[in-house]
């Protein structure tokens, strides 16, 4: 791939990531928001991720944390958007320095990469942060738009040795997410 130019191999690396997303879609459920704001799709082989450690409280996204996996958690939020109104690649170095600012506060947390992708039909901004702080390095990943004044992120960890398995999950939660309509 070596005298392909970065536009082809952006593209095929895209076409890579949807075949991996489609491919996870056959196979998957509907996580739905608790009020009905929003759903995404997630593999089978994961489960509800809950408020509390013991189970209870609400759903807050899905999981497939287990001993050999390490952490694996996909989460959606929303909140009203910052000093950013819309995400464009114009916008995108002021989006990775807030998280930036507010993600890697710590000095086993640094930022890696920062492409461009699209969620909610939007433009989105999608971070790689990673965590050195544990034994096994993790990817602490951000994908993030504004709608009509709100900022809504997807945040998906995973292990980095992991990433093959799991980004997969990410990238299908992110292509599905929709909300509902008011």
């Amino acid at each position: 791939m070596n005298g392909l130019s970065t536009t082809v191999r952006a593209g095929l690396l895209a076409l890579s990531v949807t075949g991996a997303a489609s491919a996870l879609a056959q196979d998957a459920r509907t996580f739905r928001a608790t009020d009905g704001s929003y759903a995404f799709q997630y593999p089978l082989s994961f489960w509800f991720d809950t408020e509390f450690a013991d189970g209870s409280g609400e759903r807050t996204g899905v999981k497939a944390s287990t001993p050999q996996n390490g952490d694996v958690v996909i989460r959606f939020h929303s909140r009203p958007a910052n000093t950013v109104r819309y995400v464009s690649a114009q916008t995108r170095q002021a989006i990775v320095d807030d998280y930036i600012k507010t993600v890697a506060i710590v000095p086993s947390i640094g930022f890696k990469s920062a492409t461009m992708t699209t969620m909610l039909g939007k433009p989105a901004v999608d971070m790689v942060f990673e965590n050195r702080r544990f034994g096994r390095p993790s990817v602490n990943r951000y994908v993030v738009t504004v709608v009509d004044g709100r900022e809504y992120s997807f945040i998906c960890l995973y292990r980095v040795d992991k990433a093959a398995e799991f980004a997969p999950a990410c990238d299908l939660a992110v292509s599905t997410v929709r909300l509902r309509l008011r």
